[in-house]
């Protein structure tokens, strides 16, 4: 067994970067690395400076061994280790110090490392009519209505209590009481669902199912009994649907599955929409059914500068693995552009219009 490197990384402006953000990106650098809090959290609690309360306030955040809530209230809750055993020679060395030095050290010519912006920091949530030549914008605005389906673009969009309305409003769950994501189920990606509000109505569509199924969501008729589920730490009430729903939704999934809303949703309070500033007051915000956040927001030039990064990749060429990667393929909510690669890394808030 060689020596162990134990560390953390930090911005320039003293935040830190994630133990999973370092290994995701020495990953597809081919590099290997172990994070976490590893098998002793006292130690591990010890070097990071973690009180008692900070461990209790990361555990009631959701934080558990192994998640990707690797930076909690501003503090790491793990670090990144790097081994060198018998075989490691002085090349395995120098390609990790380059990776260091390529993805985190803050230099002028390096688009990897910290960008502070200081272009318009205006967004425009409304899309029609969205000056030409702006700066930092937003280009798409994607509503996903049931959780790992398809989605559908706006232009705009009210907002919620829980973000974007009826945004993860709804998932699939097996008869075993599995919560079906596309990780598992790639049939899921086929189903398409989309949402009307002016007739109130959710619209789903497969390419198994010869018809279209259509559901009122402002009405109780299709709800069937009122249960409750945990997802990531969070605990929903959530409505069943009647037995035709269900048979629907187990034939575009190729396997038996119910359909569950979730009920809190049902109340929402604040709306935002285009040049409109007075309509939304603050409330307490909710979380539908999502990995983290209320929203997800992509970068055009961070994912297409990923995407020439895999293309040049010698490797994935060599393996015949070459793919086109769009910003789509993360199922954001909001598509921006305008920002050099990785500029949104710093930012610490957002304004979107009003």
């Amino acid at each position: 067994m060689g020596p162990t490197v134990s560390f953390n990384l930090k911005r320039s402006d003293g935040s830190w970067y994630g133990y999973r953000e370092v290994e995701k990106l020495a990953s597809l650098s081919g590099i290997q690395l172990r994070t976490g809090c590893f098998c002793n959290p006292g130690a591990c609690a010890k070097y990071l400076g973690l009180s008692h309360q900070d461990l209790l306030s990361n555990v009631e955040a959701g934080h558990v061994c192994w998640d990707d809530n690797d930076v909690l209230h501003g503090k790491p809750t793990g670090a990144v280790r790097v081994s060198f055993g018998y075989m490691s020679t002085y090349e395995d060395t120098k390609r990790f110090i380059d990776f260091i030095k390529k993805s985190f050290v803050c230099t002028r010519n390096n688009p990897m490392s910290l960008y502070k912006s200081t272009v318009q920091s205006n967004f425009y949530w409304g899309l029609k009519e969205m000056p030409q030549h702006v700066g930092i914008h937003v280009k798409s605005i994607i509503i996903y209505p049931i959780k790992s389906c398809t989605g559908f673009s706006v232009e705009s969009w009210p907002l919620s209590s829980t973000g974007l309305l009826h945004d993860h409003e709804w998932l699939l769950k097996s008869l075993a009481g599995e919560i079906l994501t596309q990780k598992k189920v790639p049939e899921l990606c086929s189903i398409s669902a989309f949402v009307d509000l002016n007739q109130a109505l959710l619209t789903v569509e497969s390419p198994h199912c010869k018809e279209k199924l259509v559901i009122n969501i402002k009405s109780d008729s299709n709800h069937h009994t009122e249960d409750e589920i945990g997802l990531h730490a969070q605990r929903y009430v959530v409505h069943s649907y009647d037995d035709d729903v269900n048979a629907w939704f187990s034939n575009a999934a190729g396997r038996p599955c119910v359909l569950l809303r979730n009920s809190i949703s049902n109340n929402h309070v604040c709306f935002k929409r285009e040049n409109s500033v007075d309509m939304c007051r603050d409330v307490k915000s909710r979380l539908n059914f999502v990995n983290e956040a209320q929203f997800l927001l992509i970068s055009e030039e961070s994912v297409s500068d990923l995407d020439s990064r895999m293309k040049s990749n010698a490797k994935n060429v060599a393996q015949g693995t070459l793919f086109n990667i769009s910003s789509n393929r993360f199922r954001p909510n909001l598509i921006i552009a305008g920002a050099e690669p990785y500029a949104e890394d710093t930012w610490k808030n957002l304004r979107i219009g009003g």
